[in-house]
Order: structure tokens, then sequence, then C-alpha cells
């Protein structure tokens, strides 16, 4: 009889434990599938909405104060500039910059000399 007891209640874990590995199984596969799911059919989707974040146009007003001595006589006086940032990203080469700074000078109507005024320090500070 006690015999009996053993092997059901050994039945019973053996059955618990196969109950459990396939429920813990069934959730990785689940798991597999959603990862599978991202990468490959949604995956370009999402490169594209990457890459588009990176490249951000941002305009803000830059208002600034004078300053001004006791008398009230204007000492400074700013005006606000445009300016632009480019960040470097691995894998771009200092001519790869440097031909990218020369076209957006063309493109924003910057005279040639302001160009060759750069010197090597500039250059080496940037590049």
């Amino acid at each position: 009889m006690k015999e009996q007891k053993g092997k059901k209640q050994k039945t019973y874990i053996s059955i618990r434990l196969n109950i459990m590995f396939l429920c813990i199984f069934v959730l990785f596969s689940a798991i597999i599938m959603q990862l599978a799911k991202v990468q490959i059919v949604e995956g370009e989707a999402y490169k594209n909405q990457v890459e588009s974040s990176q490249n951000a146009i941002t305009s803000i007003p830059v208002p600034r104060g004078q300053i001004l001595d006791r008398e009230g006589k204007t000492v400074v006086n700013n005006k606000s500039l445009r300016t632009i940032t480019y960040t470097r990203v691995k894998g771009i080469t200092s001519e790869d910059i440097l031909k990218t700074a020369k076209d957006l000078a063309k493109v924003l109507e910057m005279p040639e000399q302001d160009i060759n005024k750069l010197t090597d320090i500039d250059k080496k500070d940037f590049w």
C-alpha cells in the first residue's frame, strides 16, 4: 500500500514538473515570437523612425538683453544669430566633414574667404 502511494506521489510530482516546464516553454516561445515580430516584421519601420528623429531641425529665437552703464548708455548690444551644430558619428572621416562644411557654406552663401580663414588648429579642434 505504501509503495502505491509513493508511486502515485512520484507521478504527481513528475506530472507537475512536466506541466511547469511546458508552461515555461510556452512563455519563452511567446517571447521569442514577439522578438522575431519586432525584429523582422516591424524592424524597418522602427529603423526609419530612429533615423528621422536623429536629424532634428529646431529654430529657437535667442533674445538677449543689453548691458547698460549706470547712466543708461548701451555698453553691449547683442544681436541674435543662427547657428548650425554638427555632431560627428562613427565612420565619418575628416575629409567627409570638410566636404560637408564646404557644401553647407555654399548653401548658406558664405564667402570663400571665410572658409579659407580656418587654420590647421581650428580644423584639428573640430575634425
